[in-house]
């Protein structure tokens, strides 16, 4: 009897245990460990759910602790105590969520995603909201990590709107973070830095001190991408100075090693303090489980060793980091961006030591590299998320839900089912995936709410000036370091005053939407089209020469004069454009070449409109 009376004092016990737990381990990891495990050797006292509750605040803390091949172990033991749940508990949802996370920071991608699912699929079931959102920010993740920022931004700001319902202030932090970083890959870095500074905010407000330092790390970085190195180096010693001996190595491995980049990369470079603080990083290094992190650091080593002129020791630090790439396949955009600058380090290294030949090849090499991820860079740009977003219908919705329909079907006539319980669960699977797919289109019904408008013009559907103006600068830089052909074209409708005096201002909107969907058409993935300002839209063509350029103005002309307008009727209104074409020759800079553009673009206006001139 006293047995059964001691047992129930430690039920109780560690409810109150695994309470103080929740907290502690926001502060103070170590001391937290301590309490959890003193159930170590007890947990056959213990009930299912208790037990489930010990493996997910151990998997937790082991996460926090960047302890990653632990924490997996730790939530396998989770879920197999939950097989002998009778019905499903909301705990094996986050369990799947914490192994997936240890997965994904292990850069097992496809794995961690499929873990993902899992659990969203149980929160779904539970109709959890909390869960469902942190299922959607996991799948977010996962989304830019694999440049597919459409769907990233689609599931991250659905996880937006339910954790805006709670008061959950970790939920909100959380899908901050992620959205700030989803931003910051769209070269959005002012809603970057307010979704980051948010983020911060909500952690210190759940008292969750190295949550809020991953945001403060975030806002640190930003800095440094926005140049502002001082604001940069401030953030990141107040890390420091709030850290204790507690904090995770690949915190403090972060910060240092964002010290030291900002110091070499600050306009009064000290490549020797850098060096100091890469250092200090390299101590936190031998303690992570992170591949990224070790080729964050010989990438770093690499910059900082070249402006010492140790110009070996960087190719040995290259050589790591090619050695680490080579099994690697299907690099996300970030990661080839870096190979190639690395790369052309190498170059550089070459050059220094003499060694033209090898020099020669490298540099051909990142050529060759820059023009891959140039061609490429349109798939994942701004304008492709917005109009995708935007340009889909009532008709796209359906052939969404059909082609997935077809593709279920496929995969249940090739799949070799070898009972009746897995074709019950593929049914399920597919059910679900279908009802997901019903998600993305009420979310793409609603997209005029998701805040990448702000990069796009509402009205036409085209890149603003803004967006097209940063797009351009960057094509023209690179025409420029690669002495490669650049032309613009400056687009006017003509008489466009007399079209909303005569059919109104609604009708005048239909004509500017209907000219950028027509002149967008007309041109390739790698241009960019968008609207200058009123009535007036500017494209940019990268590799371009003026010939190729006016035969696309052409084009372009012609398919506005050729269209059908539904004001056909209206007796002497014709709906034409005007277009001045210029390419890069010895302008200095953008606005040079813009603005021969338009003195052509006046030319084709003086000479009659509906004209090309160039």
């Amino acid at each position: 009897m006293l047995n059964v009376a001691q047992e129930i004092v430690d039920l109780k016990q560690f409810n109150r245990v695994a309470e103080q737990v929740k907290e502690l381990k926001k502060t103070d990891l170590a001391l937290s460990l301590k309490q959890l495990t003193i159930y170590e050797n007890r947990l056959n006292a213990l009930t299912i759910e208790q037990n489930l509750l010990y493996f997910k605040l151990l998997t937790e803390i082991y996460l926090d602790k960047n302890k990653y091949s632990i924490a997996k172990k730790t939530a396998d033991q989770g879920l197999s105590i939950a097989r002998r749940l009778a019905s499903p508990s909301i705990i094996i949802s986050e369990l799947l969520y914490l192994k997936g996370f240890a997965l994904e920071s292990l850069g097992d991608i496809s794995q961690a995603t499929k873990e993902y699912k899992k659990g969203l699929e149980v929160a779904e079931s539970l109709h959890n909201k909390i869960q469902v959102a942190s299922g959607l920010i996991n799948l977010g993740a996962i989304a830019y990590l694999t440049d597919d920022l459409k769907r990233s931004l689609v599931l991250l700001n659905d996880a937006y709107k339910i954790a805006r319902q709670t008061d959950d202030e970790e939920l909100k932090g959380t899908v901050n973070t992620e959205l700030g970083i989803v931003y910051s890959h769209l070269l959005q870095d002012e809603q970057s830095m307010d979704y980051y500074q948010q983020s911060y905010l909500h952690f210190k407000k759940a008292g969750m001190l190295l949550a809020a330092h991953n945001s403060l790390n975030n806002i640190a970085n930003t800095h440094i991408y926005n140049k502002d190195y001082q604001q940069a180096i401030a953030v990141f010693e107040t890390i420091i100075a709030e850290s204790n001996k507690d904090t995770p190595s690949d915190n403090m491995f972060t910060v240092y090693s964002g010290l030291s980049w900002a110091h070499l990369t600050k306009p009064e470079s000290n490549p020797d303090i850098a060096y100091q603080y890469l250092l200090m990083a390299k101590q936190h290094l031998q303690f992570t489980e992170k591949l990224d992190f070790h080729l964050q650091f010989y990438f770093d080593e690499a910059n900082v060793l070249y402006d010492l002129d140790r110009f070996d020791e960087v190719l040995v630090s290259i050589a790591r980091i090619e050695k680490i790439l080579t099994n690697q396949q299907d690099m996300p955009l970030i990661k080839k961006k870096n190979y190639t600058s690395i790369i052309n380090l190498k170059a550089a290294v070459f050059y220094k030591k003499g060694l033209f030949q090898q020099a020669y090849e490298t540099k051909s090499r990142v050529i060759f590299l820059t023009n891959k991820l140039y061609e490429n860079e349109d798939n994942r740009s701004i304008t492709q998320v917005r109009l995708r977003l935007e340009a889909e219908k009532a008709d796209r919705e359906s052939e969404l839900l059909n082609n997935q329909q077809v593709r279920h079907e496929d995969n249940f006539q090739q799949a070799n089912l070898e009972n009746k319980e897995q074709r019950f669960y593929l049914i399920i699977s597919a059910l679900v995936t279908l009802a997901f797919a019903w998600v993305l289109v009420k979310l793409i019904q609603n997209q005029r709410q998701l805040k990448i408008a702000s990069s796009i013009d509402i009205l036409t559907g085209a890149v603003n000036r803004r967006s097209l103006m940063i797009k351009s600068q960057e094509a023209f830089k690179f025409a420029q370091v690669r002495q490669l052909p650049l032309s613009i074209l400056m687009i006017d409708v003509d008489r466009f005053k007399n079209i909303n005096d005569r059919l109104g201002h609604n009708a005048g909107d239909k004509v500017l939407a209907q000219v950028s969907y027509l002149g967008a058409n007309m041109i390739r993935k790698s241009d960019v089209f968008g609207r200058f300002g009123g009535e007036e839209f500017m494209v940019c063509l990268p590799k371009t020469t003026i010939i190729s350029a006016l035969e696309i103005s052409e084009r372009i002309r012609m398919s506005i004069d050729e269209y059908t307008w539904q004001f056909s009727k209206v007796d002497n209104l014709n709906i034409s454009v005007s277009i001045g074409v210029a390419t890069l020759d010895h302008d200095n800079d953008l606005s040079s070449l813009i603005k021969r553009a338009d003195e052509q673009l006046y030319q084709a206006k003086a000479s009659g409109r509906n004209k090309v001139c160039g």
